[in-house]
């Protein structure tokens, strides 16, 4: 090969092609093109006849690695029915904060659970014959100031090996993903895709990565990237193309380096067969099928999470007929199945809430809908004569600041939209809040959200951005809507309420956990009349509950996918038990969320402080003694479950050699329906090891009859009963008492067995 052919190889093709991104083959040398296409929760980029599968949080909800190999199967045979040799997932990034707008294109907050869905997924993607590649590495978790010097990640190697890279090592080592996708942050001074520690000194040297990597659209900042190991540049060719040819061709860089980086791709290119058996599919066929659409509903029923069911409101089946009141946009008008950016899947169909329940209702319930509030896209515009000075309403680039004038007091829905596509948020400010952060990915580009405004007042109001419209819902506007969905409730004997937020996505970060446009108002009023209020949320991260102590019973249904309505109606009808656990810990607020500092999230001066080191997600909330609203690893039933005899082999472990102890429980069904529990194994180390108070080491989803146990097992090895040394650059097994408990969920109070483990 001379040099243009192999820049040819490692420079980026994509936007002169219908894959996202594109490597060129060179046929004269019977090397084949390859397309990389996005894919976390089934093919994405607006390509049609493809299945919309739940999102990816939504998977790691099920606690089921053979469902998430399932899941794989799916994605890797309709990536390659388009013609893809290399889906652009799974997203394995530990969920830091819950306003990261990527939270629910990624699997969990607990390094444990996102190592066990990774290889499960992958394994499923690369038994089709299709290549995984593993995204985003490393640290990448936020979109404020991403792919910029602004977000420059200041963590410790600990934290690094402990909390963020488990997954991908579990990746590359485990599942052997052909590829890695660097990231847009930096980590601790360099980019991600410049940064020797990352790709060399961990992926090459630690783990023995073999295939190549990929940078993120943009994410190369110099030829340089090339040195620190970073193989092939998309879409674009930027700094692979002439620039990198010219540092080859001049001596600047070896051409060594430039030789290996086209091996490794090549190299993975061999290993699944694209030489021998070069694509055939093609963007435009229908890959989707019925026995894909039936895994899809499969996740969606795992995952659905029963988070409260006070008087077992739930399930409906037990209700013996009566009326059903279904209410919000959600349900009918405005549903949300999926989040926004390069995860965003073009369903072919969408069963909504509405159309479940009424499909699933028996003969003696009856069903009625109300929307109760407006779909944000029928808001009005607020009249010019309203903001001042010179906002006309008419669309307008770059930045407004004014004052909003409010003719009545009461609660408003304020929208901003932004029809750019360009991935650049724009921000909505009222009295320096921060209210939206609109950055206009597929599908939503209208968002919303209430306000308390009196009557009087004035309010600042500051846009910044690519506005297509500001809009509004008054307290008299709204009120007829709300008052309809009332009389609705107060007439049925069940009010289901489902409710979404359609703000996260690539782009932007949520500035606050609170539910879009007046959903919590439309809650509390209903909930007001109707004591057997159902609240139905789906969302891809957690949302603030203000309203959970006045209703009955609250169903997390995450982004269901296309088989929304189908896999809720089953749920709430009792056809299926909810057996979902939380992969994420719900809080009470932002106050009380680890990264809750300016300092810690989104950053300030250019530095992001990873300052709660080990204690992320649940780690924080035991080490702080902070209760949240839901601890990871919860979730309710329709039956009871009984866990017993807990016991550890050996129970002391002697000497030098390697630790191992096998941990072993009863699970018991102890009440009337059949269903599946989340059998969760924590461990907490020796004080002198310096972690958080316990940490999952293990766990099974069990289905049981009623009335019957089963003996549950556990492995624990020294992996798992090892602490990152910064000093020694290793794992290192501490000495002393091992606390082991067996439940189903982080919480202490859920934690019934606990037992101890020496190491000596």
């Amino acid at each position: 090969m001379t040099i243009p052919d192999e820049i040819d190889i490692v420079e980026g093709h994509g936007a002169r092609h219908a894959y996202v991104f594109y490597m060129q083959g060179i046929p004269s040398l019977c090397i084949p093109s390859m397309g990389l296409e996005n894919g976390p929760a089934g093919v994405a980029d607006r390509l049609t006849g493809v299945t919309e599968l739940p999102s990816p949080v939504a998977l790691a909800a099920t606690f089921d690695p053979a469902l998430a190999d399932a899941y794989g199967k799916v994605i890797g045979a309709e990536e390659l029915g388009k013609g893809a040799s290399v889906n652009l997932g799974p997203t394995v990034n530990i969920d830091r904060d819950p306003r990261w707008g990527r939270s629910f294109e990624t699997f969990s907050e607990d390094p444990f659970l996102s190592a066990a869905m990774a290889v499960g997924e992958i394994d499923g993607v690369q038994s089709e014959g299709e290549m995984s590649e593993v995204k985003h590495f490393d640290a990448y978790n936020q979109e404020t100031y991403r792919n910029t010097p602004e977000d420059d990640v200041i963590v410790s190697d600990r934290a690094l090996h402990e909390i963020y890279m488990p997954a991908f090592e579990a990746a590359v080592t485990t599942a052997r993903a052909a590829s890695v996708m660097c990231a847009y942050s930096m980590v601790d001074g360099a980019f991600s895709c410049d940064n020797p520690y990352l790709e060399e000194s961990t992926l090459d040297d630690l783990w023995r990565f073999q295939g190549f990597v990929t940078a993120d659209e943009g994410a190369v900042h110099s030829t340089s990237s090339a040195l620190a190991g970073t193989d092939m540049e998309q879409p674009l060719n930027l700094y692979f193309g002439e620039p990198l040819q010219h540092e080859v061709e001049s001596g600047a860089i070896p051409r060594s380096v430039l030789n290996e980086m086209v091996r490794r791709i090549l190299t993975e290119m061999f290993r699944f067969g694209l030489f021998d058996h070069p694509p055939t599919g093609n963007v435009h066929n229908v890959v989707t099928t019925p026995a894909h659409q039936a895994v899809a509903t499969e996740v969606a029923e795992d995952a659905t999470v029963l988070l409260k069911n006070a008087g077992d409101v739930l399930s409906l089946a037990t209700d013996n007929g009566g009326s059903v009141a279904v209410i919000g946009p959600a349900a009918s008008t405005q549903p949300t199945d999926t989040g926004g950016g390069s995860a965003y899947v073009t369903a072919p169909f969408s069963v909504t809430p509405l159309r479940g329940i009424t499909s699933d209702a028996g003969p003696g319930t009856s069903v009625s809908y109300e929307p109760g509030l407006p779909t944000d896209t029928r808001l009005q515009q607020i009249p010019p004569s309203d903001l001042s000075p010179g906002y006309s309403g008419t669309p307008f680039e770059g930045r407004y600041a004014g004052v909003l004038k409010v003719p009545e007091s009461g609660t408003y829905v304020i929208a901003l939209t932004n029809d750019c596509l360009c991935y650049t948020p724009t921000y909505l400010y009222l009295n320096q809040q921060e209210l939206i952060a609109d950055p206009s990915t597929p599908p939503v580009h209208t968002y919303s959200a209430a306000v308390e405004l009196v009557a009087g007042r004035t309010y600042s109001i500051d846009i910044g951005g690519s506005s297509d419209g500001l809009t509004w819902a008054t307290p008299s506007e709204l009120a007829p809507g709300i008052a309809k969905a009332v009389a609705a409730a107060r007439s049925a004997r069940t009010a289901v309420v489902v409710v979404s937020d359609d703000t996260e996505t690539e782009g932007a970060d949520r500035p606050h956990l609170n539910l879009p446009s007046a959903q919590n108002e439309l809650i509390e009023a209903v909930a007001a009349v109707n004591p057997r209020t159902v609240v139905v949320v789906d969302a891809g991260a957690p949302v603030e509950m203000p309203w959970l102590d006045e209703v009955a019973a609250v169903v997390d249904a995450w982004y269901p996918g296309e088989s929304n309505g189908t896999a809720l109606a089953s749920v709430l009808f009792g056809s299926t038990d909810p057996s979902g656990h939380l992969p994420v810990t719900f809080p009470q607020s932002l106050a009380q969320v680890p990264a809750h500092t300016l300092a810690q999230f989104p950053g300030v001066n250019g530095r992001v402080l990873y300052s709660e080191g080990l204690d992320v997600g649940y780690r924080w909330y035991d080490a702080k003694g902070i209760t949240p609203l839901f601890p990871f690893g919860f979730g309710l039933s329709y039956t009871t479950y009984r866990y017993s005899d807990l016991h550890v082999t050996p129970g002391t472990i002697e000497g030098r050699t390697q630790p191992t102890a096998t941990v072993t429980a009863k699970l018991t069904n102890t009440g009337s329906y059949a269903g599946a529990d989340v059998a969760q194994l924590y461990v907490g180390d020796p004080p002198a090891a310096g972690e958080p108070p316990r940490q999952l080491k293990g766990f099974q989803r069990v289905f049981l009859q009623p009335g019957h146990s089963r003996t549950i097992t556990f492995v624990l090895d020294s992996q798992d009963l090892s602490w990152w040394s910064d000093s020694a650059s290793a794992w290192v097994v501490p000495r002393g008492t091992f606390e082991v408990y067996v439940g189903d969920s982080s919480a202490l109070v859920n934690l019934p067995l606990r037992t101890t483990l020496t190491v000596r």
